[in-house]
């Protein structure tokens, strides 16, 4: 069994690794570690690459699982997330394919983290015809099996929307990917 934390928008590599073992499964059931790709993603924006991050809250404290962890409201991040998105991505050639859906899934009024990145990684998986991952519950203790969330330089390089400013940049969100590549997107996963 291969165990992969829960990720917002998760990178390339999460579904590099989330279908090159025959049997990977998403785990809520650690102790939710401020700062990771639990709760953030990274695009490319006209000024390179920018972190869209999650408000949460920790019902829990310190303490908190992951797969308790509720979204906050109190900002209105969905929007701010959306137009970055929109910003970033309006000129790419998957854009209006996508669009609708991404925006579905920022604004439908899910309060728990786990619950949102699940629909996400869900609805990645439909479109480039991958095999979701299972939840789990066992307990994610072992740090070297999520190492790769962060962005690494071995990635295919794709055409980006803004490459010709920043080079390739590896490795971000499959948002990237989706935009740029559409269904051919399997193809830098697989």
């Amino acid at each position: 069994m291969y165990l992969l934390p829960t990720s917002y928008f998760p990178s390339i590599t999460f579904f590099q690794q989330a279908i090159g073992t025959s049997s990977a499964f998403i785990s809520g059931k650690e102790i939710y570690v401020k700062q990771s790709f639990r709760n953030r993603c990274e695009i490319l924006t006209a000024n390179g690459v920018q972190v869209l991050s999650i408000p949460v809250i920790k019902v829990n404290g310190t303490k908190t699982e992951t797969s308790d962890i509720k979204i906050s409201e109190q900002k209105n991040w969905r929007l701010d997330h959306w137009r970055a998105i929109e910003s970033a991505y309006k000129n790419a050639p998957y854009f209006e394919f996508y669009d609708v859906e991404i925006k579905n899934l920022l604004f439908h009024k899910t309060e728990n983290l786990f619950e949102l990145n699940q629909n996400i990684i869900d609805f990645l998986c439909s479109v480039w015809d991958l095999k979701k991952p299972e939840n789990s519950n066992e307990l994610l203790v072992n740090v070297d099996q999520i190492e790769f969330l962060g962005r690494i330089k071995d990635c295919s390089p794709y055409k980006q929307v803004f490459d010709d400013r920043f080079g390739f940049q590896s490795n971000l969100s499959a948002l990237d990917l989706l935009f740029c590549e559409g269904p051919l997107g399997r193809n830098w996963i697989i």
